[in-house]
């Protein structure tokens, strides 16, 4: 085991979260279609293009990184769960309920095994956007990171057996398993029936973005990428330098076909910055990304992203919406109104986010993930660094 008992605060990887949550919020804005002009709405969810999906990998990424930076020498599996699941549920749970009610409140119903599958994170596993996108969809990646808790102490095991002079080697078979799980859709899959967007199916689409075992590629790299900065084995690659790489990534990613858009052509630069980050945070040189202010929105970041869609789909249908071929939609305003929706949108994510992880989150952290009450500085800001939760 490579990891120290106690490595140094990740700030910058804190802060980051939060920058990764503002496409994702931007992204489901977008989709929500405020604006009367069918241009300003297309061309709004056009510029979005696939930030969101990069986004989510990031997430993935990092969840493995941080884990495994964090994990103590003398945790078991047992303890390691215990604080996964106080980390995630208490959160889920109450914004599971919240889904229902605002559901309700708008005259529409959920089906049971769909809701079922949602309450237990094991949603991801079907193959049927009745079962992904309902009730609060946005936790189809907790499905995800349910299995990558369950099964991270073997696979923490497998990853510290690798010498670390191989550790590249590693990361350079995980990038192109993440690459071929596309190729792999579109060769086996059925090719209708088609989603709106991307031109792809709905299988398809399922297999490459909700299929837990293969987003679990991208916690493994995330898990390498951390042994490869704490045995030493990092490339200097400095944070500025990463960040053009997801940049000039991300331009590439818009120029492929729809499905490596998501994460295959991103992935590796995201690792690279995540990486970057660690190293100048452990290092004491810091990013503007570690600032008191973004630390302090990164924190908020896991409650947010559970609650920002809420308030922008059932805000949207509460404010007024008809009913189109059987669905609810929301109604229309110029471009002033529809952005001052959105802004008004995100202060009231933001404040839900702040009751929740203060409320729910951070209570149940304190009082329910350790067998006895840890001293106050093993909490740090943004990171409980030593029980690994992110």
């Amino acid at each position: 085991m490579q990891t120290r008992q106690s490595n140094p605060n990740l700030r910058s990887l804190t802060g980051l979260r939060f920058v990764a949550m503002l496409p994702v919020f931007l992204t489901h804005a977008a989709f929500e279609g405020v604006f009367s002009d069918a241009k300003v709405s297309w061309g709004f969810l056009d510029a979005m293009g696939s930030t969101g999906y990069m986004a989510v990998s990031f997430f993935f990424v990092l969840s493995g990184f941080v884990i495994t930076w964090s994990y103590r020498p003398t945790d078991t599996a047992r303890k390691f769960w215990r604080r996964r699941f106080f980390r995630v549920f208490p959160n889920h749970v109450v914004t599971y309920a919240l889904a229902l009610g605002l559901i309700a409140s708008v005259g529409l119903s959920v089906g049971v095994l769909p809701s079922v599958t949602q309450l237990f994170l094991v949603q991801s596993w079907v193959p049927d956007p009745a079962f992904t996108d309902t009730g609060n969809s946005v936790s189809w990646s907790l499905a995800v990171d349910v299995v990558f808790y369950a099964l991270f102490p073997v696979l923490l095991t497998l990853v510290n057996k690798i010498k670390p002079n191989r550790l590249w080697y590693w990361v350079g078979g995980s990038v192109i398993g993440v690459a071929v799980i596309p190729t792999i859709a579109l060769a086996a899959l059925p090719s209708t029936p088609q989603m709106p967007l991307g031109g792809v199916s709905v299988s398809q689409y399922w297999f490459t973005y909700f299929f837990p075992l293969f987003r679990l590629l991208e916690c493994v790299l995330g898990m390498l990428m951390a042994r490869i900065v704490l045995t030493g084995k990092w490339i200097r690659l400095r944070v500025l330098p990463a960040a053009v790489l997801v940049v000039i990534a991300y331009y590439l990613a818009q120029q492929v076909p729809y499905l490596y858009r998501l994460s295959a052509v991103t992935v590796l630069p995201v690792a690279l910055l995540t990486a970057a980050a660690a190293v100048a945070d452990s290092e004491g040189r810091g990013t503007p990304f570690g600032s008191k202010v973004m630390v302090w929105f990164g924190e908020l970041s896991f409650a947010f992203y559970l609650l920002h869609n809420l308030v922008l789909k059932y805000g949207h249908l509460l404010l007024g919406h008809t009913e189109e071929e059987g669905e609810l939609v929301g109604h229309t305003w110029g471009v002033p109104e529809g952005v001052a929706l959105i802004a008004a949108a995100f202060a009231v994510s933001l404040l839900l986010a702040w009751l929740l992880h203060n409320g729910v989150e951070k209570q149940a952290m304190r009082r329910w993930s350790r067998r006895k009450p840890a001293p106050a500085a093993e909490v740090t800001s943004g990171f409980y660094v030593k029980d690994g939760a992110i």
